[in-house]
């Protein structure tokens, strides 16, 4: 039998002028917005797959300050199964850093939003409220469970 495990997902959370950046993704027939990221290679550390991925999705370099916090995702059918990792990024240049969006399919937009706009957003996994608490400077919740979006 083969054996299945958890995919690994890291994320950079990228904080500037009060506003997060976001990138939305369309899967599914489903719109829906992430934080910049995706899997982590075996053989790679967490800290180089975000690096890579933040390239490929956003054009920009980054450095990984520090983890956050953490959320699973487990479809109700166990099919999937997500372990996602959250980190504090800044960018390298932030005057030389051009934002672009990748070139992957299911990469429809790149942007910046406020607080408020974040609040009326679908986030998948849905971790709005620690989104919310980090632009606040408020403590956040370290290990969030599962949190299935349907």
């Amino acid at each position: 039998m083969e054996e299945v495990r958890p995919r690994i997902r890291v994320a950079g959370i990228l904080i500037e002028d009060n506003k997060i950046l976001l990138i939305q993704h369309h899967k599914n027939d489903k719109k829906y917005w992430l934080i910049p990221g995706g899997g982590n290679d075996w053989g790679e550390t967490t800290k180089e797959a975000l690096i890579r991925e933040y390239k490929e999705e956003t054009n920009m370099d980054i450095e990984v300050d520090e983890f956050l916090f953490f959320s699973e995702t487990i479809s109700p059918d166990k099919k999937r199964h997500v372990l996602n990792l959250f980190y504090k990024i800044h960018r390298n240049n932030k005057n030389d850093s051009i934002i672009k969006l990748g070139e992957e399919a299911v990469l429809i937009d790149l942007k910046f939003v406020t607080k408020e706009e974040l609040e009326t957003m679908i986030i998948y996994p849905n971790i709005k409220e620690n989104l919310l608490k980090l632009m606040n400077n408020e403590k956040i919740r370290t290990d969030l469970g599962s949190l299935w979006n349907d």
